[in-house]
Order: structure tokens, then sequence, then C-alpha cells
């Protein structure tokens, strides 16, 4: 099957998202590893994927759904990665997308500009992410459109099953799994999914242990990190004033974690742990991306590294091999 030049899909035909999209570069990071002080560190970047993030394997997969039930229109809240790929995914098949982003949210202009292109309509209402996923959740039911805001029912396994693809790349490409998985997160699912993905490998004798799952995120609020370093098993929202956006942390921060439970199991199941970066460390491994590997990485997904730094003398092994979910972005 071919798409080309982002031309919708007949009705009709079904989807096979896996034919064009992941499959994303995987490189060993010789020139980084002594920076980040492990033995052997992978890149999965993900930003080869259409729209240049993680987030187009879930979209192209849940519009299909969304097309098999016969929808009238897709929606979801985004702060911008989201709502690019599910516009995106819901031109190729022909389906109105109706993308809602809290007012005043540092949207990138190649977020918007892809959106735009899609011809998704857009809509900026007040109040933070959480409120807005209520809202076109809420206005979905109202006018019959297919819900694709995370934690619906239906569009969880999806987009588990659609990140385990991850999992199953590395492994392909490494004939093994790795020690750690570095993995930035927001609302969790992407963790969840490797996670998921590395479970079935074991569960068919593929690999003989499950990589331990490391969640990265920003100090200026994520339920997920805080859980897990107050030893809660249970995860927790915060209280909305504990969430402080900027440009660079917004796809990591959020009071409320839709697939944080997901995640937080994944991280202790696989005795794994989770914990901040700063910006500075953020916007310092995004530079060292880019000049010794070439890759052009959102800032948020450098806390992959810079966690990795940060705690590699003290809480990990250095001994090992290491592998970090990078998130690309277009060139503004």
């Amino acid at each position: 099957m071919t798409i080309e030049n982002g031309s919708p899909l007949k009705r009709g035909g079904k989807i096979n998202w896996r034919e064009f999209l992941g499959s994303t570069t995987f490189i060993e990071a010789r020139n980084l590893t002594h920076l980040v002080g492990c033995e052997r560190l992978f890149l999965k970047f993900e930003g080869g994927n259409p729209t240049g993030t993680q987030k187009d394997r879930i979209a192209l997969a849940i519009v299909e759904n969304a097309r098999s039930q016969g929808a009238k229109a897709v929606c979801a809240a985004s702060c911008g990665n989201f709502g690019a790929a599910l516009a995106w995914a819901a031109r190729i098949v022909d389906i109105p997308a109706h993308i809602y982003i809290p007012h005043g949210y540092h949207v990138p202009k190649d977020r918007m500009k892809r959106i735009a292109d899609a011809r998704a309509e857009l809509h900026f209402e007040p109040g933070q992410y959480e409120d807005l996923v209520e809202l076109s959740s809420k206005i979905a039911e109202e006018q019959g459109w297919y819900n694709a805001n995370p934690g619906t029912p239906g569009v969880k396994e999806i987009s588990l099953d659609a990140y385990g693809e991850i999992a199953f790349e590395i492994y392909r490409d490494i004939r093994r799994a790795p020690n750690f998985v570095f993995c930035p997160v927001g609302n969790g699912t992407t963790l969840a999914g490797i996670y998921q993905g590395f479970k079935k490998l074991y569960d068919t004798g593929k690999i003989p242990t499950i990589p331990r799952m490391v969640a990265t995120s920003t100090r200026r609020g994520n339920p997920i990190v805080k859980s897990f370093k107050m030893n809660s098993r249970i995860i927790k929202d915060l209280a909305r004033e504990e969430v402080k956006e900027t440009k660079f942390n917004e796809p990591l921060t959020n009071w409320h974690a839709y697939d944080g439970q997901e995640a937080l199991d994944a991280i202790y199941e696989s005795n794994g742990f989770a914990d901040y970066a700063s910006e500075a460390k953020m916007m310092e491994f995004n530079k060292q991306l880019r000049h010794e590997e070439g890759l052009h990485v959102l800032p948020a997904s450098a806390s992959t590294l810079a966690v990795m730094n940060d705690l590699a003398d003290s809480k990990v092994t250095v001994k090992g091999t290491f592998v970090a979910i990078l998130t690309g972005r277009d060139f503004e």
C-alpha cells in the first residue's frame, strides 16, 4: 500500500499502519557514551515518522478504528505533537479532525503548520490540558465524534499495542533486550506500551529478561515521577498549582497522567525507576545530540540522557546496554 502526498485514502481499504510507520532510526551513540556514563548507548529516534514523533504510531491506528466504526469526525486535546499526528492521520483516511489546544500554550510553529496543512479544525480554549481532555470528550459524545483522547476505553488498548512495536523494533535491531530503556513520560502511554511489547517478547521466550524501564520527566510537574519518588504503587494526581509549563517542558507536564498507573506498574514490575531532569540539562543534551549525532530532538525527549547522566554513578549500573527513546521535531 502507498499513500502519496498525504492524499486521502479511499474509504473501504483497511490500513496496515505498520507498512509505513515505525522502523525508525536506531543507532549506537559512541560519541555520547562517555558523556552520559554508560557502557553502551543506543538511540531510538522517532523523528523518522511522518510528523516527526512517536505519536504517529498511535494516531493512524486510532483513526483506522474510528473509520471502522463509521465516525463522523475524530477529536482530542493536545499540546501539539498528538494534535499534529492525529490531524495528519485523519487527513489520510478523509475524516474531519478537531484539535483542542489550551489557550496560551507554547505550541511549536511546525506543529501548528502541520495541523493547519492537514485541514484539521483548531479550537483554542481556556484551561489546562486535562480540562480540554474533559471538554473535548464531552463534545465528542454530544456530536457523535470519535473520542481519541488518552484514557478512553479502546484508545488506551490501541495505543499500548502500537507503542509495543518500538520494543519489537529494538529487539529486531540488536537481537536481544537492552538492560535499560529510558523513556520521557507525560501521560505515560509510550513507556507503558514499550514495556508491554518487551513483556510479550519475554512471555514468548524470545528474551530472557525484561529491560528496566526508566521514566524521565520535568521537575515542574509530572505525577508518574512524583508517585515513584513517594514510593507509591498507586499513581497520585498533583495539585494543579504544582504544574509550571514552559515552551520546553510542556510535552512532559500534567497534573493527571491518563496512563500513569500503567506506566508506574511497568516501572515497578521491571525494577526500573523514575527521575526528573532540569531544563538546563535537557537543553545541554539537546545540543549534544545535534552536534554529536546530527539528531534534532525535542528538548523534552533529551530528558532521557539528562537523567542517565545524573544517575549513572549512583542509581544504575554503568555496565550494560542503554536505550534512550527520542522524539524529533521539524525545523521552525
